[in-house]
Formats: C-alpha cells, structure tokens, sequence
C-alpha cells in the first residue's frame, strides 16, 4: 500500500500547503530512524495495472465486436474465453521473457562496468566528470569534487554511472523475481478481463435476454465503472488528480468499446453470408 508520508505529501502539494508537506517529510525521517518501510514494488505495480488494463479492455473489445455483429451468445462466450486465455498466456510469458532478457542485459553491463572501474579508474572518472560538466553544468572543479567524493563508495559511483551513462537502473532482480512479474500479468489480465465477459454472460445466458444492444449496454457500463475504479486507484501511485486519472480511463474504454461494436455493426451489415 502507499505510505502515509506519501498520501500526505500529495495532498500537500495539490493543496499548497508548506506545513502538510513539512510534517509528511518529518514523519518519514522517523520512519527512517525505526527502519520502517513502506515503499510500494513500483515494477509490481506497473505490471498489475498494465495487465488489468490490457486485459479488460481487450476482452472488452472483442465482445462489443461480437455483440455488434450480432453472433450468438454461445459463440461470443466461445471467442471470448478463448482470447482470455490466450492473451493472458501470452501477455504473462511476454513480460517473463522481456524482465529475463532487461536483467541479462543489465547484470552483463554490471559487470563490464565494474571491471572498467577497477582497472581503468582514472578514465572512469573522467566520464562522470564530463557528464556533470556537460549534462548538468557543473564547472571542472564541482565535478571533479563530486566525482572524487562518490568514487570513495565504490557500489554507489558504479549504480550512479550506470544510471547516469547507460540508463540503467541497477536492481537485485532474480529469475524468480522475472517469473513473479509474468505470474502477476498473467492474473492482471485473466482476472479484469473477465469483467466484461461475465457481464455478458450474466445477461444473456442467466437472465436468457438476446437483445443484442441491451447486452452491449450492460458490458459497456460495467467495463467503464470498472476503468473508473481503476483510474482511482491508479491516481495514488502516480502524480494525477483521481478524477482526472479515472476520466481518462473511462475514455480509453469508450474508444475502445465503441469502435469494435460499430465496426461490427457494419460489417455484419454490408457483408453477405
């Protein structure tokens, strides 16, 4: 869950308010001094929202597509699980392989920069040093004295160049860790994908209703509070107002829905069998 200096600190800086922000600041000191931490697995979290996104409005879009084209509900359950699944499959197994191949990628580039800090230091330096100079307008005698200060912590200067000169963000990411993250996409997309689906089945096959817009209408307005929901939820991890945030969903979901519904609309209406 997201910190209490972190709700507190947002809402200071939406609000204004020096003081709110000085005690959200205090508060986390203090957290520092018990070795308390709240901090969020931001990568974690990126992968659920992603996935629950992808998911939902994908199964979202092929239902409003069936739905348009007026196919049977059987069929639309058919297409529908069968994309569920498959997407999920591959949406987890996606993220698995891609987190696998960032981590070769950065732990390789770890280790060629750890052994040109130690065997060729002086033109390690000299990098940094031309990067605070050039990058951030450093004069020579404050990069130098910066370089020369971080290069006592070995660890710290090798992550800060890496970040710096590569763009790597250096993590003690395991393979578990990769396998976790497809795992986590994989139910992301399986569990709000099946919102839509089950929305669809809960008109037409419990309650037995074959009007083909009443049941788009009912996928479309559960699809969307969903996304709201989501948008809200979203907003305490990332810099946006929650209303905003929600909004923008609803109106990626629209899009989405209306688009694959209308197309088959008219598709089912110009094409002969």
């Amino acid at each position: 869950m997201v910190s209490k200096k972190t709700i507190e600190a947002r809402k200071a800086y939406y609000n204004e308010d020096v003081v709110l922000s000085k005690e959200a600041h205090d508060f986390y000191h203090n957290l520092d001094k018990h070795g308390e931490n709240h901090n969020l697995d931001k990568d974690n979290l990126k992968t659920i929202i992603f996935g629950s996104l992808d998911g939902i409005i994908t199964i979202f879009a092929i239902v409003s597509g069936c739905v348009g084209a007026k196919i049977t509900p059987t069929q639309v359950i058919i297409i529908g699980i069968g994309n569920l699944f498959a997407n999920a499959i591959s949406m987890g197994f996606s993220e698995y392989t891609s987190s696998t191949a960032q981590r070769d990628f950065m732990l390789a580039e770890k280790k060629r920069e750890e052994w040109e800090i130690e065997n060729c230091p002086s033109e390690e330096k000299q990098e940094m040093i031309d990067i605070y100079m050039n990058k951030y307008k450093f004069d020579s005698e404050d990069a130098r004295n910066l370089v020369e200060i971080t290069f006592r912590n070995k660890n710290f200067f090798l992550e800060h160049m890496m970040s710096e000169e590569l763009g790597l963000i250096v993590t003690n990411e395991d393979k578990n860790e990769c396998l976790k993250k497809g795992i986590i996409m994989f139910l992301s997309f399986a569990v709000f994908g099946i919102i839509p689906l089950s929305a669809y089945v809960a008109y037409t096959v419990f309650f037995g209703y074959t009007d083909y817009t009443t049941s788009f209408l009912v996928v479309f307005i559960s699809t969307l509070t969903t996304l709201f929901i989501l948008g809200l939820f979203k907003s305490q991890f990332t810099n946006q107002k929650p209303i905003t945030c929600a909004l923008y969903m609803v109106l990626n979901g629209m899009i989405a829905g209306m688009v694959p519904f209308l197309l088959g609309v008219v598709l089912k209406n110009n094409i002969s069998e």
